[in-house]
């Protein structure tokens, strides 16, 4: 009889990397892009999906925005707060591998050196998408993360 060890639960806001190397490797190559969840210029809440998130540090996402004029951009100039979501099933019949919901403060950040490591950490096939880098790296400056991935549970909060 094997006994199943509990997992380790973390409420420090401090990704590690098993949290890091999940957000990074979500949608390349699980095909789990994160949904977003931001407030639009309309004070209505907007969603859509992501593959382009990073773990941008321990306690930051990095997302690129494609259209550097588009909807989310602008949308985050008056209304800051964001929530992501990640979720990777187990399959038909089985548990789900993770779930994570990420909370923060989100800011289109123009900095040359930012931009650069949003860009090239995300995946080739949404470089593929913004071949020009026309787009902008959005910081999300973490508030809480909760969930689940294989050996931890997530309780974290500043």
């Amino acid at each position: 009889m094997t006994t199943q060890q509990e997992p380790e639960v973390l409420t420090e806001l401090k990704m590690n990397a098993a949290v890091q190397r999940t957000i990074n490797e979500a949608y390349v190559p699980n095909d789990n892009p994160i949904i977003m969840a931001t407030i639009g210029s309309d004070g209505k809440p907007a969603m859509s999906y992501r593959g382009s998130v990073i773990a941008f540090s321990e306690t930051q996402l990095g997302v690129w925005a494609r259209n550097a004029e588009g909807g989310t951009a602008k949308a985050l100039e008056a209304h800051p707060d964001v929530q992501l979501v990640y979720r990777e099933s187990g399959g038909p019949g089985q548990r789900s591998k993770g779930v994570m919901t990420f909370r923060g403060k989100a800011r289109v950040d123009n900095d040359e050196a930012v931009r650069a490591k949003v860009y090239e950490t995300m995946p080739q096939r949404e470089r593929d998408s913004d071949p020009e880098k026309k787009g902008v790296a959005i910081i999300v400056d973490l508030e809480s993360l909760t969930g689940f991935i294989p050996g931890y549970r997530l309780q974290m909060s500043k």
